[in-house]
């Protein structure tokens, strides 16, 4: 699944390579520009989709044909919405003034013609375009017209022809105030990634998929939770990775192509259409990922770290004691610097991080869900709730990832 765009570019660029010229072997496909293609009626109906309680609404959409005589292709799908029902002039998340827009693209990306759309980014984008500002602003119900678009995309993602756009279908939503947002996670996947080779599994957060960060240092925009998350740690020479963003998903996806000032001592461009990252030499490494941007940077990191065999949260849950122990995340690298745990206090408390069931390395500070421990730092005070638990014992970033609930 790591191959998204391998075969579609194969046809593109090998010995079956698209052509519209009539001199070319007539067996070779032609790319054609398809006319539409016919989005579904959700499975929700005209029931109301409570966007804070449910995880997505699923949408379905037949397959555009982009050959003359139907050789496969993998399109790339995209899905806009718009509260008004028109389409006329696109939000744009870069630019200071959005007046008169009246859709927005989701900032999902699908390669097949089932697309889970969370509800979270559907709310997050609807108070982007509509610009509320508290509770107050936010409408009991909202009507919300849906369109796919799909294109053929090179390994830049650039569209090779118009893109195609779907027909509309309409989902009644019951959206709500988001006041602050907590930062969204981007995860490293590869061969150097976690103790799972290329283990992109949904329930795989900590084994093949590490999470990227947030720090103290950095600001996150309330409304998206957008901003600069990073990750240091060992990386293996003629190894690689890249990033996706929903587990269990190769939809969308941060690979070489997005990376910003690429050093060619440090990392290369792997694995044709795909873009892995490879890394070129044993070492520590910063990468960072600016997630509204989408630009990753990736540099050397030029400490030595102390490694520890195992970690600890003592806290007033357990009475300050050490034997609830943390899980090692990595072993591809043979050295382990991020630690995990599931953590459910029934009650508001007090926490910190330890090395090794002791208090000579210890990490806290004073922010929550995240923040950047320091050794013999403050207590980290935490609400009750369902987490889970990272911390990086080098830079001594943590962060409290809220548990989905079940409604």
């Amino acid at each position: 699944m790591k191959k998204i765009f391998s075969y579609a570019m194969l046809l593109l660029a090998g010995t079956l390579a698209f052509t519209a010229c009539s001199d070319d072997n007539e067996s070779n496909p032609t790319l054609v520009q398809p006319t539409s293609f016919s989005l579904f009626e959700p499975a929700v109906g005209k029931a109301n989709v409570d966007l804070q309680k449910s995880q997505n609404v699923q949408l379905t959409w037949t397959i555009p044909t982009f050959t003359d005589f139907g050789a496969p292709v993998v399109p790339t799908y995209i899905v806009q919405m718009s509260p008004t029902g028109k389409f006329t002039k696109e939000f744009n998340r870069e630019a200071k003034d959005n007046q008169g827009a009246d859709f927005i693209t989701l900032e999902q990306t699908f390669n097949s013609s089932n697309a889970e759309v969370t509800t979270e980014g559907i709310n997050q984008a609807l108070q982007l375009l509509l610009g509320w500002q508290a509770a107050e602003d936010v409408p009991a119900a909202l009507p919300v017209t849906f369109r796919a678009i799909a294109s053929i995309r090179d390994a830049s993602f650039r569209d090779y022809f118009p893109i195609t756009s779907s027909n509309t279908v309409v989902v009644n939503t019951i959206p709500y105030y988001i006041s602050n947002l907590p930062p969204i996670v981007w995860y490293m996947v590869g061969n150097n990634i976690g103790s799972a080779s290329w283990s992109n599994d949904a329930a795989g957060v900590g084994v093949g998929l590490i999470p990227l960060l947030p720090s103290a240092e950095e600001e996150y925009d309330k409304a998206t939770g957008t901003g600069v998350i990073s990750y240091t740690g060992f990386m293996t020479a003629g190894t690689q990775f890249k990033f996706i963003l929903t587990p269990g998903s190769w939809d969308t996806q941060l690979n070489y192509e997005n990376v910003k000032d690429a050093d060619a001592a440090l990392i290369s461009d792997e694995d044709g259409d795909n873009h892995n990252i490879g890394i070129k030499a044993d070492g520590y490494y910063t990468i960072s990922v600016n997630t509204k941007s989408k630009e990753v940077t990736v540099v050397a990191y030029d400490k030595t770290p102390k490694t520890f065999t195992s970690m600890s949260m003592p806290g007033s849950y357990n009475e300050w004691g050490m034997g609830d122990h943390m899980t090692a995340c990595e072993s591809l690298n043979g050295q382990n610097h991020m630690w995990m745990a599931q953590f459910n206090p029934a009650s508001d408390g007090e926490v910190k991080f330890a090395a090794n069931d002791d208090w000579a390395d210890n990490w806290g500070a004073e922010l929550f869900p995240y923040g950047n421990g320091t050794n013999g730092g403050s207590n980290i005070p935490f609400t009750a709730g369902s987490y889970t638990v990272f911390l990086n014992d080098i830079t001594g970033q943590y962060y409290f990832i809220a548990n989905p609930t079940e409604e």
